[in-house]
């Protein structure tokens, strides 16, 4: 009677476990594929390469279009909360209740040669967004930013082929400086929010004179794109660190919407609502100093400074207001008579990124005690920690 008795109780529970495990399975999004941020018709202008390999994909069957190797990456992409379904399943996503997609939605492209006496330096960004949205309510639902950069050195000009190339592969390489690659590795891991949840946004980035007079010529003259990028920078580098989903920036985009449409021809307008947690980034000088001096070359710290405001706007609540620097280390080689300093800064840049990051999880950390201006910076960044962890 007592194994009798028993054998109902795991056959009670393996049924409550069944009900469970069905009431919480996997929701389904729609793999909508590729598409650029803004209005279609401009997009051969604000995108001229990625526009270009766009349009040459679409044209070679063979290969496939970016949005089906966007679809192909996807669907070999496991992540026990989200179902991936291929894209005819938008059909019938218009009569269901819940309609999610997910597009890899890019949001900038920045090229920029310079001329550097006996060689030319091309900086090429391409910056995006790991974007679910909801089809009925025309609105963000998650938003993972992403972004790939690169340098190439030429001793003449590059050609638009070879730009279009680099471009090319920016996109589509299959390690992690590939946007396609950041695209799947980041709803590899997204979740869906939940009730009460909160969002996180970069609301602001601007570059003070003294920063912005470092830029290259080619981007001096573009200040709006300069502030794109270092807010993708910094959103896409905590995204990818803390696993925080982070809304859309508002920078760059028309207040309140961002358009976009998909390589079916479906046109949206997604509803771009302010988060409530946001940062402030404000970069405000650079520095070179030499440290050392040999027949093989010269050795220089390239520094950033910046300002980082994180803060709960409502409320006007502080949780991180702080002075930053950072330096990085670079060597020039001897004998060159012009240095690509904008390499070295970017790095500067990102590695004081990638070491706040670091800080958030470790608050005490070394660094953080040396490069803040705060007096209380383990108690500021013991704050955020605990705002990013609880919007995750």
């Amino acid at each position: 009677m007592y194994l009798k008795r028993q054998s109902y109780i795991v056959i009670a529970i393996v049924a409550m476990l069944a009900f469970f495990s069905g009431a919480a399975r996997a929701a389904d999004v729609a793999i909508a594929g590729f598409a650029f941020a803004g209005e279609f018709s401009t997009a051969k202008t604000r995108f001229p390469y990625a526009f270009q390999v766009y349009k040459r994909l679409q044209a070679q069957a063979g290969a496939g279009s970016l949005s089906r190797q966007v679809t192909e990456r996807i669907r070999q992409t496991q992540n026990p909360a989200l179902s991936f379904m291929p894209s005819d399943a938008l059909l019938n996503l218009r009569k269901s209740d819940q309609a999610l997609m997910t597009v890899l939605l890019l949001t900038g492209e920045t090229v920029s040669t310079e001329n550097f006496g006996s060689y030319y330096k091309t900086f090429v960004n391409l910056r995006g967004d790991a974007l679910i949205f909801d089809y009925k309510n025309q609105t963000v639902v998650r938003s993972y930013p992403i972004s790939v950069a690169l340098f190439d050195a030429t001793p003449n000009e590059p050609s638009a082929e070879r730009i279009d190339s680099f471009v090319e592969q920016m996109l589509l390489r299959e390690d992690g400086k590939g946007l396609l690659t950041q695209f799947s590795n980041r709803l590899a891991t997204a979740t869906l929010p939940v009730p009460g949840h909160h969002n996180i946004q970069v609301r602001k980035a601007e570059l003070a004179p003294e920063a912005l007079a470092m830029m290259p010529e080619a981007l001096r003259s573009h200040p709006k794109v300069l502030e794109s990028m270092l807010a993708d920078s910094f959103a896409s580098i905590l995204s990818a660190k803390s696993g925080v989903p982070v809304l859309p920036s508002s920078v760059g985009h028309a207040m309140g919407t961002m358009a976009l449409r998909l390589e079916n021809g479906d046109e949206y307008n997604l509803k771009l609502e302010e988060g409530h947690y946001l940062f402030d980034i404000r970069l405000n000088k650079f520095a070179k100093i030499k440290t050392a001096e040999t027949k093989v070359g010269t050795s220089y710290v390239y520094g950033a400074y910046a300002n980082v405001h994180f803060y709960e706007p409502t409320l006007n609540t502080d949780f991180l207001n702080t002075d930053l620097k950072n330096g990085e280390v670079a060597v020039v080689p001897a004998g060159l008579l012009a240095s690509d300093d904008f390499a070295a800064f970017q790095d500067a840049v990102r590695g004081m990124f990638l070491k706040l990051n670091d800080a958030f999880e470790t608050p005490d950390s070394k660094w953080a005690a040396t490069a803040a201006s705060a007096k209380d910076i383990v108690k500021q960044l013991e704050a955020t920690r605990v705002i990013l962890k609880a919007s995750k």
